[in-house]
């Protein structure tokens, strides 16, 4: 398994996770995130510099700055987000379940929505600060687009909100009168 950004003690000691419940219940969505919203976000070249210093502990400067100012935030609450959509489910060699409680009460879909949303919106929270913290301490590996990852593209979370382009993209070019622009996130980021 790749080395993980946030270990389990660290999730149960930070977040609402109970101390008891089994780090193999909630380590993929660690691991998740972290394919999916950290590489996306820093790009496979920065996102290779950050992992393999964290994993050997040799981060220094802007880029330790980065990892635990937001790396380590961002995939804290957003690996927590995705592990409350599904922490009440278990799929065995019996089938598919869901957990009861024996002294509480189940909470219903939509306050497992909103408590999921609610660290989505944290997870966000410290993207839109990356996004401003990048354009001021520029790192060469940061690109915008390479191989596989493009980071200009507008992240999507849960919770909702939208924060537009990443602060790398020159705004002063968009044209008055233009109401079609955000129709298609991909159509919009070619045009320029």
């Amino acid at each position: 398994m790749e080395y993980l950004f946030i270990t389990p003690s660290e999730m149960k000691a930070t977040t609402i996770l109970g101390g008891n419940i089994s780090p193999d219940k909630f380590l993929f969505s660690i691991a998740n995130v972290q394919i999916i919203t950290i590489q996306r976000l820093l790009g496979t070249e920065l996102y290779d510099v950050i992992l393999d210093g964290a994993e050997n502990d040799t981060l220094t400067g802007d880029y330790l700055e980065l990892y635990t100012k937001f790396v380590k935030p961002i995939t804290k609450n957003q690996a927590l987000a995705e592990y409350i959509k599904i922490s009440s489910f278990m799929i065995t060699n019996g089938g598919a379940y869901k957990h009861t409680v024996d002294n509480g009460e189940l909470m219903t879909n939509e306050e497992i929505e909103g408590l999921a949303d609610t660290y989505a919106g944290i997870a966000d929270t410290y993207i839109r600060r990356f996004h401003k913290w990048i354009c001021n301490n520029p790192l060469s590996e940061y690109k915008t687009y390479q191989e596989e990852v493009n980071a200009s593209k507008t992240l999507k979370n849960r919770s909702g909100w939208f924060f537009g382009l990443p602060s790398n993209k020159v705004l002063d070019r968009i044209t008055e009168g233009d109401s079609d622009m955000f129709d298609d996130e991909d159509n919009f980021y070619n045009r320029y």
